[in-house]
């Protein structure tokens, strides 16, 4: 399967199984208590993230994690922000908001991330991409103001909780698709992670007197669907559609998921579907539309402060599932592959400047290489950097791959002298 149609039905069924999750959240903790139903949950999420592992072959990269200390903490702090915060500001909030308003708020994270873009991505954040978030916040108020303009009302703090837990998950995912790591080891890491944390938070609250109960059905329901299906598949299914799809494209898509969770709780838990939920989607639709439209938005952001006329592609998302293990060693972490299209009128002049590169220490630093590069690029990889870069007939790819600073002066250096 091509990498781009991979990645679409990642981000479909990511979209279509999230949606459920927050509508099943509502009985998931009756009879039992929060920390207790979320105990439970990831006592589940472990050993079948575990296996989701070894299934894929991926023991190697999970003990590469494990062999650093800075790698297995930083993906840790990344669960505690979203899974920890998501799930139990969640079933929390729903005590006291319903189930389709906390998902209102809460699944404008993706938007939210465009406050982390410019400093965590290096990704150029529009005019048009503002207007986007002003809407939403405009979506916001209507939430805050239950379709009036009042603000007063018992639920004023429980908005506020629920969009701290938005941008708390913004952030996390911003850093997901920054940091290349193998996902379904990560997926393990959060999920144990997380299970620490509620196992601690359990045993402290049973010692402060607190009585266990037992799960009903719709709990055991509850718990096996979060366990099972959201916590290791929808999220592994959403972050590696994040890191392959451009950030926007993304939240354009996954701001459906609000109202197809309006259907759920219909159906589900007979929720109305008030007016002033339409007048959500209105703004959040017009976001969409306006985003649809942007083409600035998303653009690499240089830190180089030399000016120059060529622009800088970051295409890392064609290769965070290469089998290439030296693309791979450039990748892992904080690693970039950053790319310049080559037009006809230097071409011939490509190969020079490679081998001339080679021959200093950005050879020693970086993966240097064109798209059609057999030893460190597969067939789909070159295919999907092409779409990125739009790529026709005649022109290529110059890629670097490595740290962004070094490729950047790479790229400074050599890109001007040739191409004059």
């Amino acid at each position: 399967m091509e990498i781009k149609t991979l990645a679409n039905t990642y981000l479909v069924l990511a979209l279509l199984t999230g949606a459920l999750m927050p509508v099943l959240l509502d009985f998931g903790a009756v009879g039992i208590s929060i920390p207790e139903f979320l105990f439970i949950v990831y006592a589940i999420s472990v050993p079948v993230s575990f296996a989701f592992v070894v299934f894929n072959g991926k023991m190697k990269k999970l003990k590469e994690i494990f062999g650093n200390k800075r790698n297995l903490a930083f993906i840790a702090i990344v669960g505690l922000l979203n899974y920890v915060l998501f799930e139990y500001g969640l079933t929390y909030a729903e005590k006291f908001v319903s189930a389709s308003l906390a998902t209102v708020i809460y699944r404008s994270y993706p938007i939210l991330m465009f406050l982390f873009l410019p400093l965590i991505l290096r990704e150029k954040v529009s005019t048009k991409q503002v207007l986007a978030l002003g809407l939403t916040f405009a979506g916001f108020v209507i939430a805050f103001t239950g379709g009036n303009l009042s603000l007063s009302g018992s639920n004023f703090y429980i908005i506020m909780f629920l969009i701290v837990i938005a941008l708390a998950g913004a952030l996390a995912t911003t850093l997901v698709k920054r940091y290349v790591f193998d996902m379904e080891s990560s997926m393990f890491v959060l999920n144990l992670a997380s299970f620490a944390f509620f196992a601690v938070f359990f045993m402290l609250q049973t010692g402060a007197g607190a009585s266990v109960g037992l799960p009903n059905a719709g709990s055991w329901v509850a718990i096996l669907y979060t366990g099972i299906i959201y916590n290791v598949f929808t999220g592994f299914m959403y972050y590696s559609a994040l890191r392959l799809i451009k950030t926007t494209i993304v939240t354009n898509f996954y701001f459906l998921s609000p109202f197809i969770t309006f259907v759920f709780a219909y159906a589900i838990l007979g929720e109305a579907i008030k007016p002033y939920y339409l007048l959500i989607a209105v703004f959040v639709a017009a976001g969409l539309l306006i985003q649809h439209v942007d083409f600035e938005g998303g653009k690499y952001l240089s830190k180089s402060k030399k000016k120059s006329n060529y622009l800088i592609y970051d295409v890392t998302s064609a290769f965070v599932n290469t089998s290439n293990n030296k693309m791979y060693s450039m990748l892992k972490g904080n690693g970039r592959v950053l790319a310049v299209k080559v037009d006809s009128n230097w071409y011939s002049r490509l190969g020079n400047l490679i081998e001339e590169a080679k021959g200093t220490d950005y050879g020693k630093k970086l993966i240097i290489c064109t798209d059609g590069d057999r030893e460190n690029i597969g067939n789909e990889e070159q295919k999907f950097v092409r779409d990125i870069m739009s790529i026709k007939e005649g022109e290529a790819a110059l890629i670097g791959a490595g740290r962004p600073e070094h490729i950047e002066g790479f790229f400074a250096d050599f890109i001007d002298k040739y191409k004059e």
